[in-house]
């Protein structure tokens, strides 16, 4: 997603841009595979935006597919036996009024937990979003206990919402990023909460290319310097390329090994790439032999799978997800397909649908953690004063004051696009003060009122 937003908003200057993708396919870990068992395009892993994520809409309506995504205005939950309980704004009021009425309602907690979460956030609409970053060095767990925040509250409103927004637990979170999902889905603004879900495989989200020259299956072998500068790629198959910038948009594991360590010492981006931490998700795909949800989306209040999507129009085929999936990693897959099947047969128990079979995805890395301090150890998209001064990095790791999301990564590609302008820009050139990055949803008046 970040090479793709780079390229996008590079090409939209006039630049001559080569995008080049080892994968056969675009979309890096927001893409799709052929199952060769059922034939079907599936995704790596269920991929969800918020009508917050302005870069991510602005990058679809670049690729023309912005009519692809699927918005819904009721957030589902459900609990161990199926019981249902929904989040929704009311159409034409201002934030954060919009979820009044459906907050209050929110039987899934008791009047007093609602009273506590209510206070909650109250508190977050009162410190801005110049309060949340005073707390970056703030695990989240410490917060919710300082705001008197109960473990059940936890598990029932914050769990569902942060894991799958931070891929991490809750209260090993950092405050910041913690606060955002809900300053900026819930509190700032009346759309911010909407869901959006791909009506299409995320492969399909990508057919049309963000530049003229887009080379699927390509490996680079290595980046050429002289000078201190990058000056090209060696292709695999033994041909260059010329280049006047690059834009490196490699998850962060792989960075370093693309760079000379006499150049790396020189270029404070590569110093603490090593204090990252990664985090992984799993995705299952599950058929079954009858109908089993008729719900768009699930959250759910009790594991293992935290959420459900439906892939088809009759309910047959679901995606799970369990985000922040340590423990998961290395379980037979079996033993995760029994586990799951015995969940949904809770959750859903006049189905009596039977488990037909299930393909199970494991992204080890795939997204670093937003645990407290982390920023600190995030690199900028363009280089320091003495770095490699044509080499530009594009990421989610990369400092883009987003977690590690598609918005997020499509915000470092905008950045990262944004410095390779300003460098050729002519002197005085209106390019200077270009910035590709898309504004975020204006703070509505009451949610104003309410900033300190």
């Amino acid at each position: 997603m970040a090479g793709i937003a780079a390229a996008a908003a590079a090409d939209s200057c006039g630049y001559r841009v080569t995008l080049l993708e080892a994968r056969r396919e675009l979309g890096g870990r927001a893409s799709s595979f052929e199952d060769p068992e059922s034939d079907q395009l599936l995704d790596n892993c269920q991929h969800v935006l918020l009508g917050c994520c302005t870069n991510l809409r602005d990058l679809y309506k670049r690729l023309n597919v912005a009519d692809r995504i699927e918005y819904h205005r009721r957030v589902h939950f459900l609990d161990s036996h199926g019981r249902r309980f929904d989040l929704w704004g009311v159409s034409g009021l201002p934030a954060p009024l919009h979820l009044g009425p459906a907050m209050l309602g929110f039987s899934a907690l008791t009047l007093p937990e609602r009273k506590q979460v209510i206070t909650a956030m109250l508190a977050m609409l009162r410190m801005g979003k110049t309060g949340r970053e005073k707390l970056e060095g703030q695990g989240f767990g410490q917060w919710l206990t300082e705001h008197r925040q109960s473990d059940r509250v936890i598990q029932r409103f914050y769990d569902p919402v942060l894991i799958s927004a931070l891929n991490e637990e809750t209260r090993r979170a950092g405050s910041k990023y913690a606060i955002q999902v809900f300053q900026d889905a819930m509190l700032m603004n009346q759309h911010g909460y909407v869901v959006g879900l791909p009506g299409c495989a995320l492969e399909e989200l990508y057919s049309h290319r963000p530049c003229a020259d887009v080379r699927l299956g390509t490996r680079v072998s290595e980046i050429m310097f002289a000078g201190g500068q990058a000056t090209g790629v060696t292709l695999q198959t033994g041909e260059t390329l010329n280049a006047d910038a690059i834009i490196l948009a490699t998850n962060y594991h792989a960075v370093q090994r693309w760079i000379p360590e006499a150049l790396r010492t020189t270029d404070g981006r590569f110093a603490h790439l090593d204090k990252l931490e990664s985090v992984p998700i799993l995705g299952a795909h599950l058929w079954f032999d009858k109908p089993v949800m008729r719900l768009s989306h699930a959250a759910l209040f009790d594991g293992p799978l935290q959420w459900l999507f439906r892939k088809d129009a009759e309910g047959k085929i679901l995606h799970g997800v369990i985000s922040a999936a340590r423990e998961w990693a290395e379980k037979p897959r079996e033993k995760c397909a029994e586990l799951f099947q015995k969940q949904i047969q809770q959750l859903f128990p006049d189905s009596s649908a039977r488990l037909l079979r299930q393909k199970i995805v494991i992204e080890k890395r795939a997204t670093f953690s937003p645990l407290p301090g982390s920023d600190a150890w995030r690199p900028a998209q363009a280089p320091p004063p003495g770095g490699i001064e044509n080499l530009f990095l594009a990421g989610d790791y990369t400092n883009t004051n987003w977690p590690a999301t598609m918005e997020g990564a499509v915000r470092s590609g905008y950045l990262a696009a944004d410095a390779v302008t300003r460098k050729f820009a002519a002197p005085g050139g209106r390019e200077k003060d270009k910035t590709f990055l898309i504004p975020d949803l204006p703070t509505q008046w009451p949610a104003r009122l309410l900033e300190q």
